[in-house]
């Protein structure tokens, strides 16, 4: 009896230490040349971001493998994540006014990760609403390198991130309606 509760404690314990995870922080957002040169385009407006929301609010992790949480740098949302990024494009490029009349607004219908090998994408489903009415729905998928190992594989998912984010962002500013957003 004390030899199998010695090996079922033993097991447990390395169950715990293989299934858990740490957590890995994704990248803080860099702002994309491309991006800013895209927007730079738009002279003379001045705009305005207002609150993203999610169909999932306040999410702020996804797991990957089960065995560890991919999480935003400072934790918060993905969708506050995603504003952010937008709003770091528009300054670098002289169009954010936090005072314009002219307010953009979105929500974030889907975000997902996959970390399968042979397989592995993040996927995102925007929508984003206009203050004149007009809105687009954008849907990002980028594909990143996966691994066997779940660490490796994991890691990768983390940091293809803030680059995932980055084409989400320019898939929208590219988006061919964007700028009936703009008047």
């Amino acid at each position: 009896m004390k030899k199998q509760t010695i090996l079922t404690t033993a097991s447990l314990a390395a169950a715990a230490v293989l299934f858990s995870g740490c957590g890995i922080k994704t990248n803080e957002y860099s702002v994309s040349a491309d991006n800013v040169s895209q927007l730079r385009t738009y002279e003379g407006v001045k705009l305005n971001v207002g609150e993203f929301t999610a169909k999932t609010e306040d999410e702020s992790h996804i797991t990957c493998r089960l065995s560890e949480t991919i999480t935003t740098p400072q934790g918060e949302s993905f969708e506050e994540y995603i504003k952010n990024a937008l709003i770091s494009e528009l300054k670098l490029a002289g169009l954010y006014d936090s005072g314009a009349e002219l307010t953009v607004t979105g929500r974030l219908e889907r975000i997902y990760g996959s970390s399968v090998l042979g397989n592995a994408y993040w996927e995102f489903e925007t929508t984003v609403h206009s203050s004149n009415g007009e809105s687009i729905s954008v849907k990002t998928r980028r594909e990143y390198p996966s691994s066997y190992f779940a660490a490796t594989a994991c890691n990768n998912m983390a940091t293809s991130f803030s680059s995932s984010v980055r084409k989400h962002v320019g898939d929208m500013i590219g988006h061919k309606d964007f700028a009936k957003l703009l008047r």
